[in-house]
């Protein structure tokens, strides 16, 4: 009898034992599940650049359109029409913390626009005749910028950014017609422009980056000149948010 009573009791506590086993075993893997399906939703950001990284880089673009390769000029029918722009940039940053840079920037841009005694139609609905008129476009900008890096391998090689630069621009325009140089515009602005790229590192200290404008707010100050005379001025607030594929730009940064 004693003996049958102390196999049950064995038997009992080891069941028991077996029983806590397997809850705290299914606990440990739900845990688990649990955890990964966190970290699945979650976009983990690297490092790409350290804090104390010092960053010296230009940029260019430049973009040739006329009426044979692009359907921005197709309102100007029976003539040859054509545009250029060309923007170049140096700048300098500090990275105050992990993927965190501020720094300065200044920009220099030209540009111009040739068209030939054309018809400029809108629509079919509007006409006006255009004979043999130049203009050129010149600007000169500074800017102070942050921009803030998304690191997505453990490389530290590949990354987003987003680009936020509050700065001034001072423009002219000046227009030419039949070669004579007839009138121009100043402009003074103040604006605020959100950049999206994409950076990549070659090399340990080297970086190349892409980036295009995607909006941009600004306080104008425009004025006009015909023949030397003062004809008038425009203050007026600008805002747009759109892809500027005009803005698209490549550089390259040195990382001291």
């Amino acid at each position: 009898m004693k003996r049958t009573l102390h196999i049950l009791l064995s038997l009992l506590a080891l069941m028991l034992f077996s029983g806590n086993i397997h809850a705290s075993g299914r606990a440990s893997v739900d845990s688990l599940v649990r955890d990964s399906s966190a970290s699945a939703r979650r976009l983990k950001s690297y490092t790409i650049i350290p804090k104390g990284d010092w960053q010296i880089g230009m940029a260019a673009s430049y973009m040739n359109i006329s009426t044979d390769n692009s359907d921005y000029l197709l309102i100007i029918d029976g003539s040859t029409a054509n545009a250029s722009i060309l923007d170049i940039s140096l700048q300098g940053g500090f990275a105050y913390m992990n993927n965190q840079t501020a720094g300065l920037r200044f920009k220099y841009s030209t540009g111009h626009c040739a068209i030939d005694a054309s018809t400029l139609d809108l629509l079919g609905n509007f006409s006006l005749e255009i004979d043999n008129i130049r203009t050129k476009y010149l600007s000169y900008s500074a800017f102070l910028f942050n921009r803030s890096y998304i690191g997505l391998d453990r490389l530290a090689r590949v990354g987003f950014f987003i680009d936020a630069a509050l700065g001034y621009v001072r423009s002219r325009t000046d227009i030419f017609a039949q070669e004579v140089h007839s009138s121009y515009s100043t402009n003074d602005k103040f604006s605020l422009v959100l950049s999206p790229g994409i950076v990549y590192f070659p090399m340990n200290n080297v970086s190349i980056f892409a980036s295009v404008s995607l909006a941009e707010i600004s306080y104008n100050h425009s004025k006009g000149f015909k023949d030397g005379v003062f004809v008038g001025d425009r203050l007026f607030f600008k805002a747009q948010s759109k892809l500027n594929l005009l803005a698209l730009s490549f550089g390259i940064t040195v990382h001291l």
